[in-house]
């Protein structure tokens, strides 16, 4: 197989984080979409490296949304654009920029009121929709622990009882679903009693991790509102006593595909967060992550930059096919979940 056509198809399999709130021929953003033919791209509004409002890929919505139709327009196939858009703590589009106040997962479930969500979906999805964002990593499915955890501090998760979080997911997902954007539950196998921060490094959920925090995800895998899942970083024995989720193809295959059937595209959350970065090269990582059944990578590119990072990771996989340490029919499941979700949403209309 051709090198070019080798490559096109890996890109398939990545979204891209960026620098640059607008774009031309010049931008690395450019070159990569035409010649890896990029399945999308991730948007912040802030660049970690340089800090401060706006230092990244979003200003203002007018500038966003021609930001949005150039990238389209780059691409000979539809792009997922996506984001991070939680609300409150997790929040991309801010009030700074021109954008309405979004509140947290939390406040929404502590509501605990079907129109207060279903106003909150709208909202969201009006938001995203008026841009020309097609991908929103949310809702969290994790189940609230308390403010001595990660996602409970920051008011990420939107309650301890998982028959809410189910509640109130499925209202907004469908939602999103009716304005053709594309939701992603988020973190398997559930990561809400974390202590730490996989942005920083090694998370054990072993010893407070329970069956109840896989509820949400299997529920709603069930009544058929998930379309995409992403899978976290943290560590779980209960799983893997060796390798974290996202590595794990106890925990993607096993557990997700087998036991939960899903059918769906199964995403990873960041690698070049420290739980994973700190300890495993980008091959090995890649070698795992595809084997585990990860179909689709994330790759932010804002916790480290690296201008080469996308060819990079592209070499890295081609490398992997080279050496018969990933199968080329394996990376074309992953392509045919992908092609198919974003022609259930019909994002090439």
């Amino acid at each position: 197989m051709m090198e070019k056509t080798l490559n096109q198809i890996i890109g398939q399999l990545i979204i891209a984080g960026f620098r640059s709130n607008n774009i031309s021929n010049r931008s690395s953003i450019y070159s990569y979409i035409k010649k890896y033919n990029l399945s999308g791209v991730i948007l912040y509004d802030e660049d970690l490296k340089k800090t401060g409002l706006g230092t990244r890929n979003i200003e203002s919505p007018s500038q966003l949304k021609k930001l949005i139709s150039s990238l389209q327009s780059i691409s000979k196939t539809p792009l997922f654009i996506s984001v991070d858009q939680e609300g409150g703590h997790v929040n991309r589009l801010k009030t700074n920029y021109g954008f309405p106040e979004f509140p947290s997962w939390k406040h929404i479930g502590l509501l605990d009121n079907d129109l207060i969500t279903e106003e909150f979906a709208i909202s969201v999805s009006n938001t995203l929709n008026e841009v020309g964002i097609n991908l929103n990593f949310a809702p969290v499915l994790d189940l609230d622990y308390g403010d001595e955890t990660y996602i409970g501090k920051l008011e990420r998760a939107n309650s301890g009882d998982p028959k809410k979080v189910i509640k109130h997911s499925r209202i907004f997902i469908q939602i999103l679903r009716d304005n053709k954007i594309v939701s992603c539950g988020k973190h398997f196998p559930g990561q809400g009693s974390g202590k730490g921060d996989t942005h920083n490094g090694f998370i054990d959920i072993s010893k407070t991790w329970s069956v109840a925090d896989l509820l949400p995800f299997a529920e709603m895998i069930e009544s058929n509102h998930l379309d995409m899942i992403m899978i976290s970083h943290v560590h779980n024995n209960m799983f893997d006593s060796k390798y974290p989720s996202s590595l794990s193809k106890e925990v993607v295959t096993n557990c997700l595909r087998n036991d939960l059937n899903f059918k769906g595209v199964i995403i990873c959350d960041d690698p070049s967060m420290k739980a994973i970065s700190n300890h495993y090269e980008l091959e090995e990582m890649f070698a795992l992550m595809i084997n585990a059944g990860i179909d689709l990578f994330c790759l932010g590119n804002n916790l480290d930059y690296d201008i080469n990072y996308i060819p990079k990771a592209i070499k890295a996989i081609y490398r992997l096919i080279e050496n018969d340490k990933i199968s080329i029919d394996r990376l074309n499941h992953s392509i045919e979940r992908i092609n198919n979700l974003k022609k259930k949403l019909n994002l090439n209309e």
